[in-house]
């Protein structure tokens, strides 16, 4: 029983740090990567949950997908505890401890290293796009020249 209690505090725990990550308009994101994964007015994800995009920051498909997965697997796990519950553990008693651990695991492994290589990927695209070209280099040194 304690381990499936575990394994829905995790997934819940997930479900609002994805949700969190949704509302996070903070972090600096490639404007060509924020429009090119823009989440359409028509698309399925804005008619189950209105989501709105912010002035220069629209919702994005590597945050909504996630937030509905995890929203899934929440009430999946809930439905799993209460179905336990109503029927004297049944399921924790036929269901090795292991087999929770590892889902347990599992699922924050994949999550972690899912938003690691979201957030390093949109670091990279932003600092090239931000990067100066030769060109805007040298306009530099002349202004900083014509200051002196």
């Amino acid at each position: 029983m304690k381990e499936l209690a575990y394994l829905v505090v995790i997934i819940w725990s997930l479900l609002f740090l994805t949700f969190v990550m949704c509302l996070d308009d903070q972090r600096p994101a490639s404007t060509k990567l924020r429009y090119k994964y823009r989440v359409k007015d028509n698309s399925i994800f804005r008619k189950i949950i209105k989501f709105k995009d912010k002035k220069y920051y629209p919702c994005n498909y590597f945050k909504i997908v996630p937030f509905y997965v995890f929203l899934l697997l929440a009430i999946l796990s809930l439905i799993l505890l209460f179905t336990d519950i109503v029927s004297n553990h049944f399921i924790t008693n036929n269901v090795p401890k292991e087999v929770f651990i590892i889902i347990m695991i599992c699922i924050s492994v994949l999550s972690i290293l899912y938003f690691l290589v979201i957030t390093i990927w949109w670091e990279i695209v932003d600092y090239h796009e931000f990067k100066f070209t030769k060109q805007e280099k040298e306009e530099l040194k002349k202004l900083r020249k014509n200051k002196k």
